[in-house]
């Protein structure tokens, strides 16, 4: 903060003054309902060093507002034992607390991958899209990924009819055990990358889209660009009804705005531990100018931290909760269904562990992590899903997956 002096100039004050909650309505941590005349009062300001001020306001969701002031609160706290040395040190209060994940549990997985030569190459996924034979159930879900000459999938390609028999060899099929895959970069790369494009599917069969550029899926407006709305069941009710996409509009007059807010999330597979994986839910937003078209990348910024900065965390894992709910339509599982085999992600409840910390003062409102039990339907679902497993699948030696070996 303070760079000293030497025999011919004074010490230096190189500290920069940074508002908590930003000067300017759209600033960053801005909040337009903040009182105007406290916004330069010393409760809202924090001295930092340059490298730091342009940290906090880059990372937004890191540093946010209640961060911040209890980072002040703490440092103000240790000057005041600096200041009296005779008094007993100041210590900080843990409180217990539990720490509500966004990852569901992956409860079980595809047990091999299968692999078949093909005449179609990594850039022609369209074509493979237009030539193969989709399955009559339209919850059976048929990723697949093409590499070197092969086309990678989660259904049986030595099965008569299966989806990929149209555009790949039935000679030299492979079969790849999921954790001969897990053992390489590369291999793993392949499997979580079946895993997501599953995603696409499934979540199509629930209206929702997927956004390529920013790798999230978001609720579209209707067809005829009229606000959407949808059935779930939130924490505290047995059925509500909630926007997912709509037209912004201003307070005073009702006057429409010129752009759209579509509920949004990112949805990813991860390895979370050896041998362990779990969805992860990000919840997010999508603008579009319009109910469809994207608003440019310059115009979403602002409107995004806005959102983000007065998102606390009971309404950040009520939005969480919410993705998990309506992905599941209220069930304690997703079963996403690859003929043979099925990846099972436990939806029953977030994860959650203990833990010890200074806590944050103005972010204690509480959550619960409700749990969901199943019925005599989600039952049959889940008990049809672990009977199509096929437990036959020979061993291969790992030596025969050689392609699959890391390339970084």
């Amino acid at each position: 903060m303070i760079q000293e002096g030497s025999n011919l100039d004074d010490p230096v004050v190189t500290g920069e003054i940074a508002h908590i909650v930003a000067y300017e309505p759209g600033g960053p941590r801005g909040d337009s309902s903040f009182p105007e005349e406290d916004l330069n009062k010393h409760t809202n300001l924090i001295l930092l060093c340059g490298d730091h001020h342009k940290l906090i306001d880059s990372q937004l969701n890191t540093y946010s507002i209640p961060v911040l002031r209890e980072m002040k609160r703490a440092h103000e706290a240790r000057s005041r034992g600096l200041n009296q040395p005779d008094k007993p040190e100041i210590l900080e209060s843990f409180v217990k607390d539990s720490l509500h994940s966004s990852l569901l549990a992956v409860s079980h997985l595809p047990a091999v991958v299968f692999s078949a030569p093909t005449d179609y190459n990594d850039r022609q996924e369209h074509q493979v899209k237009e030539q193969m034979q989709y399955p009559s159930d339209q919850w059976e879900l048929a990723p697949f990924l093409l590499k070197e000459g092969r086309l990678y999938a989660f259904h049986d390609l030595r099965e008569v009819g299966n989806p990929f028999h149209t555009v790949t060899s039935n000679r030299d099929i492979q079969q790849i055990s999921a954790q001969t895959l897990w053992d390489s970069a590369e291999g793993k790369r392949r499997y979580q990358t079946l895993l997501n494009r599953s995603l696409y599917k499934f979540t199509a069969r629930l209206n929702i889209r997927y956004d390529p550029d920013h790798w999230r899926y978001f609720f579209p407006a209707t067809e005829d660009k009229k606000e959407r709305a949808v059935i779930y069941r939130p924490l505290n009710q047995s059925q509500s009804k909630r926007n997912v996409a709509w037209p912004q509009k201003r307070k005073a007059t009702g006057e429409t705005k010129n752009f759209w807010i579509h509920l949004a999330s990112s949805l990813k597979f991860h390895e979370v531990a050896p041998l362990q994986w779990g969805l992860s839910i990000r919840p997010e937003r999508h603008f579009t100018s319009d109910g469809s078209t994207p608003l440019p990348s310059k115009q979403i910024g602002r409107r995004a931290t806005r959102l983000k900065a007065r998102m606390y965390n009971d309404l950040y894992l009520s939005e969480v909760h919410f993705w998990r709910d309506y992905l599941s339509q209220g069930k304690p599982q997703i079963v996403l269904n690859f003929g043979n085999q099925s990846a099972i992600i436990d939806t029953s409840q977030l994860l959650t562990f203990d833990i010890e910390w200074p806590g944050i003062a103005e972010d204690t409102k509480p959550f619960k992590n409700q749990v969901y039990a199943h019925d005599l339907f989600s039952l049959s679902e889940y008990l049809q899903a672990l009977e199509g497993e096929d437990s036959d699948y020979e061993e291969i030696d790992e030596d025969e997956d050689d392609e699959l070996d890391d390339e970084e």
